[in-house]
């Protein structure tokens, strides 16, 4: 299985969901949450295009903002 990055921010209620949908079904994932790091806050806008999380980060596929995991 492909390692996972989910970018969040303090308060997100999709943030957390996303987590615990991703934990619930065993998957592991890093997160990084920008409110306390400034530099992943510029890479995310830069390197995705992101102006909000959460964004998902599985291999070469992006998800920006809650999809759910259906």
């Amino acid at each position: 299985m492909e390692s996972a990055t989910i970018y969040t921010k303090d308060g997100c209620p999709y943030c957390r969901r996303l987590m615990e949908e991703m934990k619930s079904k065993g998957m592991e994932f890093k997160e990084i949450n920008v409110s306390h790091d400034t530099r992943a806050l510029k890479e995310v806008k830069e390197k995705y295009g992101a102006t909000r999380v959460p964004v998902l980060v599985q291999g070469d596929r992006v998800t920006i903002g809650y999809k759910g995991m259906g």
